[in-house]
């Protein structure tokens, strides 16, 4: 990745559309958002990291450049063209809460394109780490190669759950914000789902 450009200084999250999640949803673009989101990078160099055709490559960085969600923030000249080098626009996306409002039915389609690119896509992602070798099942954490899965059901009270949101939310926080260290470094990924499955009562 381009080592020379200076970082810019980029927020923490950033409110999105559920069109432009649905524009997110495409597996080389989700690979492209975490790429440039840990570094700066050429088309280029993208491609060559992605083991993608740079001419295939251009229509997927100018689309999520063109929905604000990574943004030039330098450019050198090369052999008669212009070099772009590409960033991403913010640490987080998250869907504006504003946009699920409606009908019942309509909330659960929304509702579907959120589980479809937290969860289905990382359940793509799982079988495709696992076919590649970088994930192994033998492995348990904390293995750097081991799979991290848990699902579990507890009762909470309003404010347990109050400040276990706000745990996530630091943990979550922690790991996008995280600086890459020199030396050898792999590509992660992290979703989380925590939600009731009752409305509370009083005991």
């Amino acid at each position: 990745m381009n080592k020379k450009t200076e970082i810019p200084k980029i927020p923490d999250v950033k409110p999105i559309s559920l069109d432009i999640l649905k524009q997110m949803a495409d597996p080389i673009r989700t690979r492209l958002m975490g790429l440039v989101s840990n570094a700066p990078a050429t088309v280029q160099e993208l491609a060559s990291t992605l083991k993608v055709p740079i001419t295939r490559l251009y229509y997927h960085v100018h689309l999520l450049e063109e929905i604000g969600l990574i943004q030039v923030i330098d450019s050198h000249p090369v052999g008669g063209t212009v070099e772009k080098v590409y960033y991403a626009s913010a640490r987080q996306f998250i869907v504006d809460r504003a946009q699920f409002s409606g009908r019942p039915s309509a909330l659960v389609d929304y509702a579907n394109v959120l589980i479809d690119f937290s969860l289905t896509e990382t359940g793509k992602a799982i079988r495709k780490s696992i076919k590649s070798g970088a994930l192994d099942l033998q492995k348990s954490a904390p293995d750097p190669r081991a799979l991290q899965i848990r699902r579990g059901i507890g009762k909470l009270s309003t404010k347990q759950a109050i400040q276990f949101y706000k745990k996530l939310e630091n943990l979550i926080s922690e790991f996008t914000n995280m600086d890459q260290e020199d030396g050898e470094a792999a590509e992660y990924m992290l979703a989380v789902a925590f939600f009731p499955t009752s409305i509370a009562e009083k005991e």
